[in-house]
């Protein structure tokens, strides 16, 4: 099915807009994150190897490269984003995971990656930017705990189709 690249509004016969078709994309910085696997409170963790994992909608999941170093990980990764208008798009969901072995993960992982933090982040409106700290929870055996925080900024451009 061929879409159509103008859509033309009429009132008893005259025309009065022309609306082109559009698409959004969503423009995102993940900078870095502070505050991950304190080691005063989780002194067995002796592999810092962190990756973000994001998503506006769960099958469309996008991950940075991964950084290995300190509870404070750097990514300056910049990514574009189609967003896909026939959904409900309002928040960037982001889970920051940390890769080690299978004795320093949580129990019950066999794979040795541990959800460290986890976001839900409001997008911002068409056209504006958003940027900040944003606090970060931790799954716990009785519900979740604040802990650590990422840093980011987002913007929503419109795209024009020819």
């Amino acid at each position: 099915m061929k879409t159509m690249n103008r859509r033309r509004m009429f009132t008893r016969n005259k025309r009065i807009a022309i609306e082109k078709d559009y698409d959004i994309d969503l423009l995102l910085s993940i900078d870095h994150a502070e505050g991950l696997d304190n080691p005063s409170t989780y002194p067995s963790v002796t592999t810092r190897d962190y990756r973000v994992v994001f998503w506006v909608h769960p099958d469309d999941q996008l991950a940075t490269s991964r950084d290995l170093g300190s509870p404070d990980p750097v990514w300056n990764q910049k990514c574009r984003m189609k967003l896909d208008k026939s959904r409900d798009c309002k928040f960037l969901y982001v889970e920051v995971l940390r890769y080690g072995s299978s004795s320093e993960s949580n129990p019950g992982t066999s794979n040795g990656i541990s959800l460290v933090g986890r976001a839900q982040i409001p997008l911002p409106n068409l056209s504006s930017k958003t940027d900040g700290r944003y606090g970060l929870v931790r799954p716990k055996e009785d519900g979740y705990k604040a802990e650590g925080h990422i840093t980011l900024s987002m913007k929503l451009v419109k795209i024009d189709i020819i």
